[in-house]
């Protein structure tokens, strides 16, 4: 038996997504329970509108039983787990703030089921910004399990800034599966107000100074948005502040852009994917990317920043078009580039064999051979 710490849905957002594919991929080939939060992050931390995700109240195949901040519940916690009698802890990890949670429950388990293994599945070993004693709370941590499993070379790279002496294979971020939207691109277009002649570049997630929707922007602004029919779209809740970034807009272009400043379902996360031409992906730093991962399952090709966490598995020309870190005249050239038809289809009829190659049967499959 396997048992997954993590946030599930109905809480939103990307880790919850990973976790729920993770949870439906391994129960297909073992026996898996999964616990998630009842309490995740408290309202002071939280920057955006809610937690949870509508549209997925019905799922609950995870026990609600984890209250992040709340250290009196976390002995019963780690009892209840102890209780499904895993013979493997898999908890997944992204932040400092649940490193205590965690580290409770790791040393309790240990303590109380000293023939359970507990390993750490890590999208982040150190945060994208400043947590107060981040580092700290992630070397204790990783000290205290039996196994890391990272998602990437770059957080190899971290977690050799740790210098710790446990166990730790790598191994990738897999493509989601998602179906594509059963309206045409062309329907989908319409319903958004865009036309078939429109070229769309897509930003898209939650919107933090890290992902570099600055560049975005500062990159839009060297390009003469008539000659290639430009209209960008934005769609994402802004976790910073917007007026700043928007008003970097050239005033004559601002009316051609599409902004949804909000939190963007699976469904319409589809549609979106479905309808834009490239996804361009400027981000200042990354350990890895679950919206890489989307933009392979819809064959949409994408421009990103040359950084281990994003570019370890496509390649440029190939796969992707890859730019310089903070150069907004390349990720210009980039944008005009995929206007060319011959590049986008180049791309595009390649992707569907990296996403084989990325498959969460191949994920699955490996991590049952590093943990069990």
């Amino acid at each position: 038996m396997i048992s997954i710490i993590s946030v599930f849905p109905p809480y939103r957002g990307g880790i919850s997504t990973f976790s729920d594919y993770l949870y439906r991929s391994l129960k297909d080939i073992t026996a898996v329970n999964a616990f998630n939060f009842s309490h995740l992050y408290p309202p002071v931390l939280f920057p955006g509108k809610t937690q949870f995700d509508p549209a997925k109240n019905n799922i609950d195949y995870a026990d609600r039983i984890l209250h992040s901040w709340n250290f009196f519940k976390w002995k019963k916690a780690a009892n209840d787990i102890i209780a499904s009698k895993p013979d493997q802890i898999l908890i997944c990890y992204w932040h400092p703030f649940f490193a205590p949670l965690y580290l409770h429950l790791s040393r309790h388990i240990r303590k109380n089921s000293p023939n359970t293994t507990v390993n750490l599945l890590a999208h982040n070993v150190l945060p994208h910004e400043h947590f107060p004693f981040g580092k700290m709370l992630s070397k204790k941590l990783v000290d205290k399990v039996d196994k890391v499993i990272l998602l990437s070379q770059k957080s190899l790279e971290e977690f050799k800034v740790l210098k710790s002496k446990t166990d730790v294979k790598v191994l990738f971020h897999p493509v989601y599966e998602q179906d594509f939207p059963q309206k045409s691109k062309q329907e989908l277009r319409a319903e958004y107000g865009f036309t078939d002649s429109d070229y769309i570049p897509l930003f898209f997630g939650l919107i933090r100074p890290y992902k570099g929707l600055d560049l975005f922007i500062e990159a839009l602004n060297k390009i003469d948005f008539n000659e290639y029919n430009i209209r960008p779209l934005i769609a994402g809740e802004f976790y910073t502040e917007k007026a700043p970034l928007l008003n970097k807009i050239n005033t004559n272009d601002l009316s051609q852009y599409k902004i949804i400043d909000r939190f963007v379902s699976d469904k319409e996360m589809a549609e979106l994917f479905t309808l834009s031409d490239v996804l361009v992906m400027p981000y200042k730093s990354a350990t890895q990317s679950g919206i890489l991962a989307n933009a392979i399952n819809f064959k949409l090709p994408s421009i990103v920043t040359n950084l281990s966490g994003l570019t370890e598995h496509v390649e440029h020309n190939k796969t992707a078009l890859v730019v310089s870190k903070n150069n907004a005249i390349e990720l210009s050239d980039a944008i005009i580039s995929m206007t060319h038809q011959n590049i986008m289809d180049a791309i595009k009829k390649e992707l569907p064999a990296l996403k084989s190659e990325l498959s969460w049967y191949n994920f699955s499959q490996r991590l049952l051979s590093e943990i069990t």
